[in-house]
Formats: C-alpha cells, structure tokens, sequence
C-alpha cells in the first residue's frame, strides 16, 4: 500500500495517483517493471573533437581577428599622436605573412 503525501488516502502499490484527491503519488521503493541500470558500468566518454574543416576555419578566422587586432592598434596609435610611419611596415609585415601563409 502506498500513502497519499497530500490526503494520507490508501493507494494499491501500482497506483500512479491518489485515487481520493488526484495527486501524484511517490513510491518510497522502486518498481519491478522497470529495468534496473544501475548495475552496469557506464562506458567512459571520449571527446571527438572538432572535425578539420571547422578547425581550419576557426584557426583563420582567429589569425583573421590577430591581423585586425594588430592593424587596429597601430592605426589608433598612428591617429593619436598624428604619427603614420608605423602604419607602412605595419600594412606591410601583414601582406608578407598573408602572402606567405601556408594553408
């Protein structure tokens, strides 16, 4: 027999819900009808990973973001104090490393 939390109405052991007032009932012992799991061990999880294609294209976007993060800074430096040569080498250091990238 199980006993309503909420009434304290009798209940058969395989009722779902009070059959007095409705409410759900909660079994302080488990069901035979379900399968017990706890005894198997669990497999342990082994990370994939990213597949290639989406790694290569996050590693360029993230050289991408460095390239626009270093040509940034050194335009904001060069707009500050009013001074442009470093923006030449700057441009062209870029150039050479995308130029000479390998994919």
């Amino acid at each position: 027999m199980i006993t309503c939390t909420k009434c304290g109405g009798k209940n058969s052991d395989d009722a779902l819900a009070c059959a007095r007032c409705g409410n759900k009932l909660q079994s302080s012992r488990r069901s035979s009808s379900r399968p017990d799991h706890s005894a198997a061990p669990l497999e342990p999880f082994r990370h994939q990973g990213l597949p290639r294609d989406l790694m290569r294209t996050v590693k360029r976007m993230l050289e991408a973001w460095a390239y626009v993060l270093v040509l940034g800074t050194v335009a904001g430096f060069s707009i500050a104090y009013k001074v442009w040569w470093p923006l030449y080498p700057t441009v062209a250091i870029i150039a050479l490393l995308l130029w000479f990238r390998r994919d």
